[in-house]
């Protein structure tokens, strides 16, 4: 009898080995394939961007290869955020340039030439913060933006 039940409970728990195989099997593909995504996507970090530079990694040249973008002076590579930023994507304006003043007015269209000529409030500031510490969790930084001038930005000097 004692036989029978330790079989009952071997057969009993086949299907949560063969579930636990299967979640191992699925994670060990999903690994492999974020790993060629990140290799695919990757860029090679320098110390400055341009933003001549950066409009060539908009996300519409390379479809598995970086997007990059500028904000409040450091450049990231958002490729993970693909759905979003590349082409199609909801904020794909944002791609291939400074995205610090469309971040920071929280748009996803062109300033005017009027609204660009003004400085940035301490709301729209402190929004551009609230970013920069998204930004900074989730994507790779890979440089900084040549000549941007962090007093634009800085909530301490307005």
């Amino acid at each position: 009898a004692i036989a029978g039940f330790a079989g009952w409970l071997y057969v009993d728990g086949s299907d949560d080995r063969e579930r636990r195989r299967r979640r191992e099997a699925e994670e060990a593909e999903y690994a492999a394939y974020e790993e060629e995504r990140a290799r695919q996507a990757y860029v090679e970090p320098r110390e400055y961007w341009t933003e001549e530079e950066l409009r060539a990694y908009d996300g519409t040249r390379d479809e598995d290869g970086p997007i990059l973008f500028a904000a409040d002076g450091v450049v990231f590579n958002v490729y993970k955020g693909r759905n979003f930023y590349g082409p199609g994507g909801e904020y794909h304006i944002f791609a291939g340039r400074d995205a610090t003043r469309l971040l920071a007015r929280t748009m996803v269209e062109e300033e005017t030439e009027e609204d660009a000529k003004k400085p940035l409030n301490m709301a729209e500031r402190a929004a551009l913060a609230g970013w920069m510490i998204t930004f900074k969790g989730k994507y790779e930084i890979v440089g900084k933006l040549e000549g941007f001038d962090p007093k634009t930005t800085s909530m301490t000097r307005m």
